[in-house]
């Protein structure tokens, strides 16, 4: 099972105060959200980190996602981020049905050697990453249009 990123469309007077609880109760119910995978976040996070949001942790504006914790993209916020990933599903729409994304670079060692650099491939199905992406354009679109706000779980 590979990691994901879990994205919920709230109210802009959601109850951070027990954000937690709120998550494990609707995480499985909530029909407003959207997942992408771990691996396609990461190939993203740098275009990410143009949009404007809020950490509610450090209770500051910031940019882009907080991989490990909470993130809030408000309605302003989900247009730019509707924008962005409109543009990528039009590249994705150009690659082949599989295809491989750049993963981390990792430390290998082997009994004769003492070790090397290997940058990971991460093999995806275009349908998959395409259909994530919509969920979540469909989300951005709907906070959007209805002045609501996006609250990103990281993993």
């Amino acid at each position: 099972m590979s990691l994901e990123h879990e994205f919920f469309l709230i109210n802009n007077d959601f109850d951070m105060d027990n954000v937690y609880e709120w998550y494990s109760s609707n995480r499985y119910t909530w029909t407003q959200k959207a997942s992408i995978s771990d691996d396609m976040i990461l190939y993203l996070m740098d275009f990410l980190n143009w949009i404007p949001t809020y950490d509610p942790a450090t209770q500051q504006s910031t940019r882009g996602l907080t991989y490990y914790g909470l993130t809030i993209i408000s309605a302003t916020e989900s247009g730019k981020l509707k924008q962005l990933l409109e543009k990528w599903l039009d590249f994705i729409e150009e690659a082949p049905d599989i295809f491989s994304l750049r993963g981390e670079t990792v430390w290998k060692e082997t009994e004769h050697e003492e070790g090397y650099w290997e940058s990971t491939r991460n093999r995806v199905l275009r349908k998959t990453v395409q259909n994530e992406l919509q969920l979540l354009i469909n989300l951005a679109i709907e906070a959007y249009s209805n002045n609501k706000s996006i609250l990103h779980f990281g993993i």
